[in-house]
């Protein structure tokens, strides 16, 4: 029998494939439009991690894989993607006026 697992990680990949392709985004790569390989990476990583609880508490990160197919059905979760912060070249005023 499968892992219960196995189901939202596939939910989750065809996701963010769907998710991609539809937008087009990731132009630039190699396959255009696919995700990144890290998007597929996060998700294996992800799920991998969930699946070596011990047994008593599988139903526990079964929910827990279902909870992540819904955050980034809600775009509350993007696999893969990286957060970045940018300063516009401001530097915070620190000298304070006599």
């Amino acid at each position: 029998m499968a892992s219960p697992l196995l189901y939202p990680a596939l939910v989750e990949t065809a996701l963010i494939t769907y998710r991609d392709v539809k937008n087009g985004t990731n132009v630039e790569n190699p396959v255009p439009h696919f995700p990144l390989p890290s998007q597929y990476a996060s998700v294996l990583i992800v799920y991998g991690i969930l699946s070596v609880m011990p047994k008593p508490a599988e139903r526990v990160a079964t929910v827990a894989g279902w909870g992540f197919v819904v955050a980034t059905l809600l775009n509350l979760w993007t696999p893969g993607k990286q957060v970045r912060y940018t300063n516009n070249n401001k530097t915070p005023n620190t000298s304070k006026a006599a």
